[in-house]
């Protein structure tokens, strides 16, 4: 068994926000800063008061086979790391758009 830790990045914009969106994520932007921003498992909120692009750092954990191929991995965690920037959104009561996602191993850097 091998673990893998991927520090995930989605970006996106903000889609459809309403005047009430607007004033609730712009009363919590000093929380969202980019210096305050760390990989977490259960994700990071970075954006800025002007609400276009943000961006959530995850990091995604697996144990996987020896034998599974690295880019299975990648991408396993890719849409782990997706699924859990959409589920922050949600939870926020927002939405986002025009999505892009990469993510680094640490095994890389590491070594």
């Amino acid at each position: 068994m091998a673990t893998h830790i991927h520090r995930v990045t989605v970006r996106g914009r903000f889609a459809d926000l309403t005047d009430d969106d607007r004033a609730r994520l712009r009363a919590a932007a000093d929380d969202h800063e980019a210096l305050r921003a760390r990989f977490t498992p259960e994700g990071t909120l970075v954006y800025d008061g002007r609400l276009d692009f943000f961006s959530v750092r995850v990091e995604v954990r697996e144990r996987t086979e020896d034998d599974t191929p690295p880019g299975d991995v990648t991408a396993r965690a890719e849409d782990a790391g997706r699924g859990r920037a959409l589920a922050l959104l949600e939870g926020l009561g927002v939405s986002g758009r025009d999505l892009r996602t990469t993510s680094t191993d640490m095994a890389s850097v590491w070594h």
